[in-house]
């Protein structure tokens, strides 16, 4: 295992074929799957066939890490998707095990690890996270991050026999500090 990136709590990796049910199943769970696009359950065979996308993108559009703790156990995924090189911006995707996720110092640690990796390595400018009106926790984390509100998009989602707004949040380049010595 090769450990890319190194932040306060966690650990970034590359993500292995190992790592595809653990994903799946995580991705499944229903404490992910309604923060997400997708709505459909996924097998393994979109596993697979996701994991085998990632390597053939050139430039790439998605760049993903395993989340590993300290000892080196793999607790979530995240990376930056969508990712715009003109205009040099990204999304934001992560989930990691377990309910409550967004509470997690650990999230906010592979959050501004992610982002130190965006602005600093990649050269970014901004990254940015859609959040679903209903999914309050998440959008707690991201304001506890300090990124800016930069709109609503109504209606824009169906989950529970209802329609959803989604949120727009981001972060400039020029607004983000991290120190790892905290």
């Amino acid at each position: 295992m090769v450990i890319l990136l190194e932040g306060k709590l966690v650990k970034f990796r590359s993500l292995e074929r190992e790592d595809l049910e653990k994903l799946r199943d995580w991705r499944n769970s229903k404490y992910v799957k309604r923060t997400t696009r997708e709505y459909r359950l996924l097998s393994m065979f979109n596993q697979k066939a996701w994991f085998e996308s990632l390597h053939k993108q050139n430039p790439p559009q998605d760049i993903m890490f395993g989340i590993t703790n300290k000892k080196n156990k793999l607790i979530g995924v995240c990376g930056l998707t969508y990712i715009d090189w003109k205009n040099r911006n990204a999304e934001v995707s992560i989930y990691l095990d377990g309910k409550n996720w967004q509470n997690r110092k650990e999230t906010k640690d592979a959050v501004n690890l992610l982002m130190s990796y965006g602005f600093g390595e990649l050269g970014l400018h901004k990254v940015f996270v859609e959040i679903y009106s209903f999914v309050k926790e998440t959008i707690n984390l991201y304001r506890v991050l300090d990124f800016h509100k930069d709109g609503i998009l109504r209606d824009s989602v169906w989950r529970s026999k209802k329609w959803w707004n989604s949120y727009i949040y981001s972060k400039l380049q020029t607004e983000f500090t991290y120190d790892k010595k905290d």
